[in-house]
């Protein structure tokens, strides 16, 4: 397989300068441009062939335009010893149980993770993707299987790249795809998490398989399409934290100007990360355009009993529904862990609607007892 990816790297590379979005591309104007909230489906986008056709010049331009927001301080975690980890493989064995939900969804993605990303939008054959995280380091990883894609005529080329045997072939790939001293880094993480990411792609390769689902690593199509988006400028990396007011306002700015409904927003387990839902995240989410069709999909983690996590999806508009709740507190209020009904996969659906006069009582026994000294949760 190795010889194989080095031999097509040769004639792909000229072509990297468009097909690989620049972690400093220069910053664009922001935003002013508005469509309705219920948005239809943008017109086709793909080539004669089906694959996606580059952006135009403005489009581009709008698309680069969102600046990042700075790195946290610190990195948060679940549980205290979850705290300080950097998440540049993502540990959900069970992400096919979201397979049926997405399928063909196509708008654009927002979502953050690592290769979890490409899985979503092979499924979705999503037309706009934005890979964000609060993690710098989860971003670069981004830069590197972008490089390493575009590189990769096939998803067997692609996880080649990623073996001893393809090294040689994934560092031309990453040195012609960010040429000079700002590509050091990305050689740098590449070398130090390859056998890493190699792993975790092997293993969610077969977590498919074993599901009877395709995925990008093994199905042509899928991959075809995730390679598309990359080669065609139309998938960006970038910086961006769910609890500030600044680059995910931003991405939800540009999707309504380029006309383009975030379908599938994939939260991983981020709401767990917070006692209490912070007001920036819920403006952020409830500013994106999305439609009838757009999901909210997360996890829960249930790693004390499973090694796993549960895998929720929530219609985008209903979950919207319960961020407008003044006293809606923490996502437990949403899903109420003890009653929740999943199946074999662990997958469960929310679309109830928020009571706000019950999570009213809620929040005012819950000050009670933190009044008295109690548990909050007693």
């Amino acid at each position: 397989m190795a010889t194989r990816a080095i031999a097509r790297i040769r004639p792909l590379l000229c072509g990297l300068g468009l097909a690989c979005i620049s972690l400093d591309a220069p910053r664009a104007a922001s935003p002013s441009g508005h469509v309705p909230d219920d948005m239809s489906d943008p017109p086709c986008s793909t080539c004669p062939s089906g694959q996606p056709s580059p952006l135009s010049p403005a489009e581009r331009a709008a698309f680069l335009a969102t600046p990042e927001d700075p790195p946290p301080e610190a990195l948060g975690g679940v549980t205290l010893a979850r705290h300080g980890r950097h998440y540049l493989t993502g540990n959900e064995h069970a992400l096919h149980a979201f397979h049926a939900r997405v399928r063909g969804l196509g708008g654009g993605y927002l979502g953050v993770g690592a290769e979890q990303g490409y899985l979503l939008l092979g499924w979705s054959r999503a037309e706009l993707a934005w890979l964000i995280d609060y993690d710098p380091a989860v971003v670069e990883i981004h830069a590197v299987h972008q490089a390493l894609i575009a590189a990769a005529a096939t998803p067997d080329d692609y996880l080649a790249l990623w073996q001893p045997t393809g090294r040689r072939a994934a560092l031309a790939a990453l040195r012609a795809a960010h040429p000079g001293p700002a590509g050091a880094p990305l050689i740098e993480l590449y070398r130090n998490n390859r056998a890493r990411v190699a792993r975790r792609l092997d293993e969610l390769r077969q977590e498919m398989q074993a599901a009877a689902v395709p995925s990008f690593l093994a199905d042509a199509d899928d991959y075809a399409h995730v390679r598309g988006l990359v080669l065609a400028g139309r998938v960006r990396a970038l910086c961006a934290d769910l609890t500030r007011d600044g680059a995910v306002a931003h991405i939800g700015a540009v999707a309504r100007e380029l006309g383009v409904p975030l379908r599938v927003l994939y939260l991983s387990n981020a709401e767990e990360y917070w006692e209490r839902l912070p007001q920036p995240f819920r403006d952020n989410l409830r500013a994106l355009p999305v439609d009838d069709r757009s999901l909210v999909l997360r996890t829960l983690l249930t790693w004390e009993t499973n090694r796993d996590y549960r895998y929720n999806a929530q219609p985008a508009r209903n979950y919207r529904r319960w961020l407008a709740v003044p006293d809606l507190r923490s996502i437990y209020d949403v899903i109420r862990r003890d009653e929740v009904v999943v199946d074999e996969r662990g997958f469960f659906e929310t679309r109830e609607l928020p009571d706000p006069a019950a999570l009213r009582r809620r929040e005012q026994r819950r000050l009670a007892r933190e009044a008295a000294g109690l548990p909050a949760n007693g």
